[in-house]
């Protein structure tokens, strides 16, 4: 059964990213609410399941119609592409996703009227996920897992999302570093902690618990933000 949901998740976060998304676009709107396409209440929101369309595309099956293709460079880019020798495992690919990321996700949901600041953090995870897949494709002149969705659904989301954020003043010169920050420390401790886990330096346990952990980088960002003038 483990097996399963380590290898099925994807297939979840389809069925899941559709359903969200269909249930945002769909849900009726108070009538003094402003359009949804500029409510950064609302648009913080759409992190969580375009990110779980762009899971299925990189984890799950790709454009090319590969299946668990993502773990496969991973590993060739950590210099281990014999999966059973891998740090990278499925259970690494598992925690990062269902655990970091839909944290982070569903974070930015709930604290959308209390501080949109938390979703404007996590918007910066598709961000510079964006950037890294669109920058691998140019170095490469190749196709890699998640680069349709990136290039699809997360850069026009986030353009439009980060003007609106802008418009509304929640964000500024200052908040916006802390989106950025948000993205690339999330994307760092990812990438450390595996090469750490590789090295012999960090358990197979700790790792897990910290790639889950790393969910809440946007919300602790934001905490700060909250305090600066």
């Amino acid at each position: 059964m483990l097996a399963n949901a380590l290898l099925g998740w994807p297939f979840l976060a389809l069925v899941l990213g559709v359903a969200g998304l269909l249930a945002l676009l769909c849900w009726p709107r108070p009538p003094a609410a402003p359009s949804r396409w500029r409510d950064p209440q609302w648009l913080v929101c759409l992190v969580l399941p375009l990110y779980m369309l762009h899971q299925f595309e990189e984890h799950g099956i790709n454009a090319l119609g590969q299946r668990y293709h993502f773990i496969e460079d991973l590993c060739a880019w950590l210099g281990q592409p014999d999966l059973s020798h891998c740090p990278a495992s499925p259970a690494f690919i598992f925690a990062v996703n269902v655990g970091g990321v839909w944290l982070a996700g569903l974070l930015a949901i709930l604290y959308r009227r209390r501080n949109v600041l938390v979703g404007a953090c996590a918007v910066g995870l598709p961000l510079v996920n964006a950037v890294a897949h669109v920058g691998q494709a140019l170095v490469r002149l190749s196709y890699n897992s998640g680069l349709l969705t990136a290039v699809v659904l997360f850069v026009p989301f986030c353009a439009w999302t980060l003007r609106q954020l802008f418009r509304s003043g929640v964000l500024d010169g200052e908040r916006l570093a802390l989106v950025v920050a948000s993205g690339v420390g999330m994307h760092l401790v990812l990438i450390g902690s595996i090469l750490a886990h590789g090295a012999g330096l960090l358990p197979q346990t700790p790792l897990l618990v910290l790639n889950v952990v790393n969910g809440g980088v946007p919300w602790a960002l934001a905490s700060l933000g909250r305090r600066l003038p």
